[in-house]
C-alpha cells in the first residue's frame, strides 16, 4: 500500500518534491516519445523510398504504433491527479522499461549492432540518473546491457532474425569485432551511468543544504513572529494601564511643574511605547501569510480621510500642504487595513521628518494599469548610506532620532513588507536637510 513504509527511493525526500514534480517530468517523456514516433516512421519512408534499404516496414510501424499507442495509455493516467509518490514512481519506471523493450526491437528491425541507433540507449541511461538514484540507476543500466547483447548475441547465433544493411561491412559480424563493440557499449553505459548518478549526488547535497537553510531561516522568522506576537498581546494591557494611571495623576496634580514635567515625560513615553506595540503587531501581520479579504479600495477618498485627521497636526508645524488627488475614485483591490498602514505611514514620516513651515506634497495619480502614490517633504532627509538601512526593522537614522524621539524604526519596515506582499514597488529619493520623496506603484488588479 502507498502509505506503508516507502522504497528506498521513495524515501528520499531529495528525489522529488512532490508526486505532481514527478508527473511534470512523465509529461516531458510522453512528449519526447512522440518526437521518437515521429522520427521513426520518417526515417522508414526515407529508408524505403530514397535510401533503398530492404528494412522490415511491417515490423517498424508495428513497433511505432505500439509505442504510441502505450504513449496513449501514459496521457489518459496523467489525467488524473498525482496523489501517490510511489505509485508515480512505479509508473515512470514501467514506461523506461517499455522504452528500452521497445527500443531494443527496434535495433533488431534495423540492422541491429550494424546500426547505431543502439546508441540511444545511453540517452536512457543519462534519464534514469536524473530521476533515480543508487542501485535504480544501475538497474535501468543493467537491463540497457542485458536487452542489447541478447540482441546482439542472438543475431549473431541466428535465433533471432538479423536484417541487413547494404552499407555495412561483413567484418562487423565477425566474433571479436562484435565483442568489442559489446564491451565498449558496456563500458560506455556503466560509466554514463556512474557519471550521471555522481553529479546527481552533489546536486542533492547542494540541494540538501538550501532546504536545510531555508527551514532554518524560516524557523527563525517564525520565532521572531511569535516573539512579536507574544510581545503585542502581553505588554500592550499594562501599558495602557499605566498611561491611564498617569494620565489620571497629570489631571489631578495641584500645579506642581516639577510633577507635570515628570508625569508628561512619562505620559508622551508610554504613548511611545504604545506605538511601538501597535507597530509590533503590524509587523507580526506582515511576517505572515497575506491574510484579510481583499476589497475594492478608494485610494483618493482614503487619502482626503488620513490628511483631514491630521490636519491638526499639519497646522501645528506650519506645513504648507499640497495634495494633487483626483476628484474621481482610484481604486485598487487589497486588504483595507494592509494599504491604509501604507499610506499613514508614509505621511505620517513626510510630518514627523519636516522642516517647520515647509512643504509637504502628497500625489495620486491614476496611470491606466497602475496606480501611483508619493509624499514629499522638504525636511531632514536620507544619506545615501542610510537609504537602504531605513527598511530594516528598529533602525533610526541619526538625524531621525534627533528630530523626534517618537519613531519606533517599524513604520517603513511595515510599508515594504506590505508593499511586496501586495506585488506593488516601493521607491525612496533623497537629499540630506533637502528633503525626501516615498513613491508607491501599486497595481490595480481589479
Amino acid at each position: 500500500m502507498d502509505d506503508q513504509k516507502p522504497e528506498s527511493v521513495v524515501n528520499d525526500p531529495t528525489l522529488f518534491v512532490t508526486a505532481a514534480s514527478l508527473r511534470g517530468r512523465s509529461d516531458w517523456f510522453i512528449r519526447l516519445r512522440w518526437m521518437s514516433v515521429i522520427g521513426v516512421m520518417t526515417g522508414v519512408i526515407t529508408a524505403d523510398q530514397i535510401a533503398g534499404l530492404p528494412l522490415p516496414v511491417k515490423g517498424i510501424v508495428i513497433t511505432a504504433l505500439i509505442t504510441a499507442i502505450l504513449n496513449v495509455g501514459y496521457i489518459l493516467h496523467n489525467r488524473r491527479p498525482a496523489t501517490s509518490l510511489n505509485n508515480e514512481v512505479r509508473i515512470v519506471k514501467v514506461q523506461m522499461v517499455m522504452d528500452l523493450i521497445l527500443l531494443t526491437m527496434l535495433v533488431n528491425l534495423t540492422g541491429g549492432i550494424e546500426n547505431p541507433l543502439y546508441l540511444v540507449y545511453i540517452i536512457h541511461v543519462i534519464i534514469a540518473s536524473l530521476i533515480f538514484k543508487g542501485k535504480e540507476i544501475y538497474q535501468i543500466t543493467g537491463l540497457a546491457v542485458i536487452l542489447f547483447t541478447l540482441e546482439t548475441l542472438g543475431e549473431h547465433y541466428r535465433i533471432i532474425p538479423h536484417h541487413h544493411l547494404m552499407s555495412a561491412s561483413e567484418t562487423i559480424h565477425e566474433p571479436l569485432y562484435m565483442l568489442m563493440t559489446l564491451g565498449a557499449f558496456w563500458i560506455v553505459l556503466i560509466v554514463a551511468a556512474y557519471i550521471g548518478s555522481t553529479f546527481m549526488k552533489h546536486n542533492r547535497a547542494i540541494k540538501d543544504d538550501l532546504v536545510q537553510r531555508q527551514k532554518e531561516l524560516q524557523d527563525a522568522d517564525k520565532a521572531k513572529v511569535d516573539f512579536f506576537r507574544f510581545v503585542t498581546h502581553e505588554v500592550k494591557s499594562p501599558i495602557i494601564t499605566a498611561l491611564s494611571a498617569v494620565d489620571l495623576a497629570l489631571d489631578k496634580n495641584d500645579g506642581n511643574e516639577i510633577v507635570d514635567n515628570m508625569l508628561g515625560r512619562a505620559s508622551r513615553r508610554l504613548h511611545q511605547a504604545i506605538e511601538i506595540v501597535k507597530d509590533l503587531s503590524d509587523l507580526t501581520r506582515g511576517g505572515m501569510k497575506s491574510r484579510g479579504r481583499k476589497e475594492k479600495i478608494d485610494l483618493a477618498e482614503l487619502t482626503k480621510k488620513l490628511l483631514v485627521s491630521r490636519k491638526e497636526l499639519i497646522d501645528s508645524r506650519n506645513l504648507i500642504l499640497e495634495a494633487d488627488i483626483p476628484s474621481s475614485p482610484v481604486q485598487v483591490k487589497g486588504v483595507p487595513d494592509k494599504i491604509e498602514k501604507i499610506l499613514v505611514n508614509l505621511i505620517d514620516n513626510g510630518i514627523r521628518y519636516n522642516h517647520d513651515g515647509k512643504r509637504l506634497y502628497i500625489v495620486l495619480m491614476d496611470v491606466g494599469s497602475k496606480v501611483i502614490f508619493s509624499v514629499q517633504d522638504e525636511g531632514i532627509g536620507i544619506k545615501p548610506k542610510d537609504q537602504e538601512l531605513i527598511f530594516e526593522e528598529f533602525y533610526r537614522t541619526p538625524a531621525a532620532r534627533e528630530t523626534s524621539t517618537l519613531g519606533t524604526g517599524l513604520g517603513l519596515p511595515i510599508v515594504k513588507r506590505f508593499v511586496e506582499q501586495m506585488k506593488a514597488t516601493l521607491k525612496v529619493e533623497s537629499e540630506p536637510d533637502v528633503g525626501s520623496t516615498f513613491t508607491v506603484t501599486f497595481r490595480k488588479r481589479l
